[in-house]
C-alpha cells in the first residue's frame, strides 16, 4: 500500500509539472521537486493567515527532514524559526566542527547569539568555543573586519558575565563555573593582544603569555594553545629557546590529531613549519608545511592558515633558488591574504613580492610591491611590520645603485651591542649591505665582528647565515682572504644539508671568487679544517648556479613584471584589495560562479539542487559579504577581488 501511495504520488507530481502548475522539478530522476517562488510565497501568506498554530510544527518537520539528509544549515535555519532553541543548539553542535573547518565560524557564531540565556547557559561551551573560533579566524584580519568580529565576541563574553551573575547560574556546578570564567579571561586576553602587536609592545605581551601560562590548563586542547601562542610569539620574535619550543609543539599537535580537531592540528603544523624555519631545517618545513596543507584538503578545510603554509613554502622554494615554485607559492599567499583579508597575509605578501622581482632583476615591481607594503603598513597601523617597510626600501635602494638615499638612512640609524635589541638584527644586517655598496669593506667587517655574538647564533637560522655570508663577502673584499675561506667553509658546512643556494647568488662576484678559490685549494692545511665538512660536489652546485644566474639575468628573461601581480588589483584608495566582511564559503562561491554566469534563482537553485529559498539566502549573504546590494555591483567586486 505504501509503495502504491508513491507510485501515485509520483505520477500526480508529474502531472502538475506538466500542466505547468507551479511545480519544478531539481533533478532528472523526478525524485525532487519544488514549487515556484511565487506560488511558494502565497502558500506561505495563506499558511500563516489560516493556521498560524501550524507554522511552528511544520518548521520542526522541516527541520527533522533537513537533519535526516545531512543539511544542518537548514535544519538549524527552521529550528531557530520554530523556534525550538534547545533543539537549535543541539543541532550547531554537531554542525559547529564543519562549519569551522569550512571558513564559517562567523554563521555558527551569529546562530548562537540568537539563542536565549536559559539554552546559552546549557549550551555554554558551544558558546564560548564559537567565539573562540571567530576570533581565530579574523584576529590579525583587516581593522574594519577585526572590528565587526569583535563587537559580536564582545556581546557572547557580557551576556556569559550576566548569566554567570544571574540565580539561574546556581544550576551551573563550580567546577563549570570556573572553566567558564577562565575562558572568558583568555577570549579578553585574545581581544587585548592585537593592540600590543600594533604598538609593539612585546613587554606587555610578556605579562600576557606569563598570565596565560599560570591558568590552570583547560581540558580542551584549543584553548591550551593560548597560552603556548603567546610563547610561540616571543620565542620567534625576541628569542628563546627554539628547541623546547618545538617540544612543546609535538606534544600539543599529538594531543590535537588525538582529539580529532583538525584545525588545532593545523594550526599546531603550521607554528611547527615556523620553528623548523627559524631552526634553518628546511627540509622539515617543507614536509611540515605540505603535510598541514594535505590535512586542511583532506578535511574539506578553507583556514587562513593555509597562507601562512604557503609562505613557508615560499621561503623554502626561494631558498632553494626554485623561483617559480616561491612564485606559485606567492600567488596562493596573495590569494588567501585577499579572500579572508588578513594583514599579515597580505603584508608577507607584498614583502615577498619584492624579494622575488629583485631576485629576477624587475626593479619596478619591487617598487611597485614596496608601494602597496608602506600603504597597507600605514592604514593598518602595525608597528611590529613598519621593519619590513624599511628593510624592503633599502634593499631596493641598494639594487636600484640609489646610495645618496641608503646612506643617508645609515647615518639615522645608530645601534650598539651593549644595548642589543633583538628586534633590530635587521638593521645591523642592513647596515653591512650599505657599507660594501660604498666599497666601505673595513667598516663592514668591524660592525660584523662587533656583532658576532648576537649575530652569529645557529639557533637562529636566517640572521646567522645572513650575517656568516656577508662576513666571508666583507672579508674578501678587505683582502683577508684565509679568513674569508675559513668562514665559508663554515657557511657551506652549515647550508649544505639544507641545499641552500639563494644566500650564495645574493652575495654576488666577491662569494663565487671565495668558492672558486676554495674548490681549486680547500684548508686542507688549517687546523680547522677537520671540525667542518663539505662536499665539493656541493660547492661545484653553487658556481653552476652563479653561472646560470649571469645568463638569466644577461638576456632580461625576467624583464616583465611577476606574473602575481599581474593577478592583483590596483589600490586607488585602500591599500587593502576590495572589502569584504569575511571570506565566502565554498557553496556561496558556487552560487557566485553561477550568479556571475548570469543564471536565474530558479537555474541557480536547480543547478544546485537546493530551494529557491536557499539561494536567496545564500545571495543575500554575498552581496552582504562583498559590500553590494545589486548583482552588478556583485560581478564588479568579483572581478576586482578575481574571486572566481
Amino acid at each position: 500500500m505504501a509503495q502504491s501511495s508513491r507510485e501515485v504520488c509520483q505520477q500526480m507530481l508529474e502531472e502538475v509539472e506538466r500542466a505547468n502548475l507551479f511545480v519544478v522539478p531539481l533533478d532528472e530522476q523526478r525524485q525532487w521537486y519544488r514549487f515556484h517562488d511565487l506560488f511558494r510565497e502565497a502558500l506561505h501568506a495563506r499558511l500563516h493567515t489560516a493556521h498560524p498554530d501550524l507554522v511552528p510544527l511544520l518548521h520542526i518537520r522541516a527541520a527533522r527532514f533537513y537533519e535526516t539528509g545531512g543539511e544542518l544549515r537548514e535544519a538549524i535555519a527552521h529550528a531557530l524559526a520554530a523556534p525550538d532553541y534547545p533543539y537549535a543548539a543541539s543541532l550547531m553542535e554537531q554542525a559547529a566542527p564543519a562549519f569551522w573547518l569550512s571558513g564559517e565560524a562567523r554563521t555558527i557564531h551569529t546562530w548562537v547569539l540568537a539563542l536565549p540565556d536559559p539554552v546559552l547557559r546549557v549550551h555554554a561551551r558551544l558558546a564560548l568555543n564559537a567565539a573562540l573560533r571567530f576570533l581565530d579566524s579574523v584576529s590579525v584580519g583587516t581593522e574594519t573586519l577585526h572590528a565587526s568580529m569583535a563587537a559580536q565576541v564582545e556581546r557572547t563574553i557580557t551576556r556569559m558575565q550576566e548569566i554567570l551573575r544571574s540565580k539561574p547560574s546556581l544550576l551551573l556546578s563550580e567546577a563549570e563555573v570556573a572553566l567558564i570564567e577562565r575562558r572568558l579571561r583568555l577570549l579578553r586576553v585574545l581581544l587585548e593582544v592585537r593592540e600590543f602587536f600594533k604598538r609593539g609592545d612585546y613587554e606587555g605581551l610578556r605579562q600576557l603569555a606569563q598570565e596565560t601560562e599560570a591558568l590552570p590548563p583547560d581540558e580542551e586542547v584549543s584553548w591550551n594553545m593560548i597560552a603556548l601562542s603567546f610563547t610561540f610569539s616571543l620565542t620567534l620574535t625576541i628569542g628563546g629557546e627554539v628547541a623546547d619550543l618545538r617540544e612543546r609543539l609535538l606534544a600539543m599537535k599529538q594531543q590535537a590529531m588525538q582529539a580529532g580537531d583538525h584545525l588545532t592540528t593545523i594550526r599546531v603544523m603550521r607554528w611547527l613549519a615556523r620553528a623548523y624555519e627559524q631552526a634553518g631545517q628546511l627540509h622539515q618545513v617543507h614536509r611540515e608545511a605540505l603535510s598541514a596543507l594535505a590535512l586542511v584538503e583532506q578535511s574539506g578545510g578553507y583556514t587562513s592558515m593555509a597562507g601562512y603554509l604557503h609562505y613557508y613554502l615560499f621561503n623554502v622554494s626561494y631558498s632553494w633558488n626554485r623561483l617559480e615554485e616561491a612564485s606559485d607559492s606567492l600567488r596562493r599567499l596573495i590569494h588567501i591574504g585577499q579572500d579572508w583579508q588578513q594583514v599579515d597575509l597580505l603584508i608577507l605578501g607584498e614583502v615577498c613580492s619584492a624579494r622575488l622581482a629583485l631576485a629576477r632583476g624587475d626593479l619596478s615591481t619591487a617598487q611597485v610591491a614596496l608601494q602597496k607594503l608602506e600603504a597597507l603598513v600605514e592604514q593598518e597601523g602595525f608597528a611590529e611590520h613598519a621593519p619590513r617597510v624599511v628593510q624592503t626600501r633599502v634593499r631596493l635602494w641598494l639594487a636600484s645603485r640609489n646610495l645618496a638615499q641608503a646612506s643617508e638612512w645609515a647615518t639615522r640609524t645608530t645601534l650598539s651591542p651593549e644595548a642589543w635589541d633583538p628586534l633590530r638584527k635587521w638593521e645591523a644586517l642592513l647596515l653591512v649591505r650599505v657599507f660594501l655598496a660604498k666599497q666601505q669593506y673595513t667598516q663592514a667587517v668591524q660592525m660584523l665582528d662587533r656583532f658576532r655574538e648576537h649575530l652569529d647564533r645557529p639557533a637562529d637560522s636566517e640572521p646567522t647565515i645572513e650575517w656568516m655570508a656577508l662576513h666571508v663577502v666583507a672579508l674578501h673584499l678587505a683582502g683577508k682572504n684565509e679568513q674569508a675561506a675559513r668562514g665559508a667553509a663554515r657557511l657551506l658546512a652549515l647550508t649544505e644539508s639544507e641545499g641552500c643556494i639563494r644566500v650564495y647568488l645574493e652575495a654576488g662576484e666577491p662569494m663565487k671568487q671565495v668558492l672558486k678559490t676554495w674548490l681549486s685549494a680547500p684548508l686542507q692545511d688549517d687546523p680547522t679544517a677537520s671540525e667542518v665538512s663539505v662536499s665539493r660536489p656541493y660547492v661545484s652546485r653553487l658556481l653552476t648556479a652563479f653561472e646560470q644566474e649571469e645568463r638569466r639575468l644577461s638576456q632580461g628573461r625576467d624583464a616583465s613584471p611577476v606574473t602575481t601581480h599581474k593577478a592583483l588589483p590596483q589600490l586607488p584608495q585602500s591599500a587593502v584589495p576590495g572589502a569584504l566582511i569575511e571570506p565566502l564559503s565554498p557553496q556561496e562561491l558556487k552560487v557566485l560562479h553561477l550568479l556571475v554566469a548570469g543564471q536565474t534563482y530558479a537555474g541557480m537553485a536547480e543547478a544546485l539542487v537546493v530551494s529557491i529559498n536557499t539561494i536567496k539566502t545564500q545571495v543575500s549573504s554575498i552581496y552582504r559579504k562583498l559590500g553590494v546590494n545589486r548583482r552588478a555591483e556583485a560581478i564588479v567586486a568579483t572581478q576586482r577581488l578575481h574571486l572566481l
